[in-house]
């Protein structure tokens, strides 16, 4: 086997299989035919992991059947370092079968026989993330507002971006001191939503003061104004624009640190975000566009991924057998 390289827009990934030269062409086509930064790595990833199980059984990418298919779903869920969950696994065949689809549409290959390769079943209104409580919520603000080290105004200010605003984590690296702005009075934040849709938020009182503590702190390093800060708002401490990664690794810190035990990253601030804002009245289709939700269905499952443990009728049930 020889290796290839497939430059993408998340950087480049290692063919472990010889392809002819115009499937490598329209490899890099189709990733490229994705808007989102996200979605091409997320794309990337996985066709890399189909290579990889085409050169582990010798198996020619260009030949692969369904039973190929049925057979790299057990070999990929065996070979994870921990179980994935069903959801993980049909995005994966998702995105192989994107790839051969992509290839007939281009008359390189005569059908798509990966497309019947049997995918999980996702239930529509389920998801593995669960909201955090009110009470667990003012902890992790408490707790960023107090972090140690000289990030400790990033940390407060990305938190609360995160939880306050309901935004994605690549939304909050990817903002630029430019996006900030005014609007009717209000403080505003313009992000790229998924989708490559601009949505432009109110930011709370609270966000602004987080955040122009930041930036004040950030154009004090810099030797600069604050109206003269450049680029990413959020940066590292050599002024680099500050990785997702490193968004996750400070969040599930944080919610460590603030006593909660189960797994929080920053979609979980999201799901908190939409949880909290229908509590307090805000109606499901506002949640909806401020989440820029395509359907409102999405919205509810972000809802209903708390409600269905506050309202699990078996303590109704015993209370009675008692």
């Amino acid at each position: 086997m020889t290796a290839e390289l497939v430059e993408t827009g998340g950087g480049e990934i290692a063919v472990a299989v010889d392809l002819p030269p115009l499937i490598l062409d329209l490899t890099r086509a189709w990733l490229w035919s994705f808007d989102s930064v996200n979605t091409r790595q997320a794309y990337e990833r996985n066709i890399r992991r189909w290579f990889d199980f085409c050169a582990e059984t010798g198996l020619d990418p260009l030949e692969a059947r369904k039973p190929h298919g049925d057979v790299f779903a057990r070999w990929y869920a065996e070979n994870a370092p921990r179980p994935p969950a069903p959801k993980t696994v049909a995005q994966l065949l998702a995105a192989v079968s994107s790839w051969y689809e992509y290839l007939h549409e281009t008359d390189a290959i005569d059908a798509n026989r990966f497309k019947k390769v049997k995918r999980p079943k996702i239930p529509r209104k389920h998801s593995e993330t669960v909201a955090l409580t009110k009470s667990e919520a003012q902890d992790v603000l408490r707790e960023a507002d107090r972090d140690h080290g000289r990030e400790q105004l990033r940390t407060s200010a990305v938190i609360r971006v995160l939880l306050q605003v309901g935004l994605r984590v690549s939304e909050v690296v990817d903002a630029q001191i430019e996006d900030l702005g005014f609007a009717r009075g209000y403080r505003t934040l313009r992000v790229m939503a998924k989708g490559a849709k601009p949505l432009v938020r109110r930011l709370p009182v609270e966000t602004v003061y987080a955040l122009d503590l930041y930036l004040a702190e950030r154009a004090r390093r810099e030797g600069v104004e604050m109206k003269d800060l450049t680029g990413p708002i959020f940066v590292t401490g050599p002024g680099r624009p500050w990785p997702r990664t490193k968004a996750w690794e400070m969040v599930r810190r944080i919610a460590k640190q603030a006593g909660i035990q189960s797994k929080v990253g920053p979609h979980t601030l999201r799901h908190t975000y939409a949880s909290l804002a229908l509590d307090g009245g805000a109606s499901p289709r506002q949640v909806q566009l401020d989440l820029n939700h395509e359907d409102l269905a999405t919205t509810e499952i972000y809802w209903q991924a708390r409600d269905r443990l506050e309202k699990d009728t078996s303590q109704l049930v015993a209370s009675q057998l008692e």
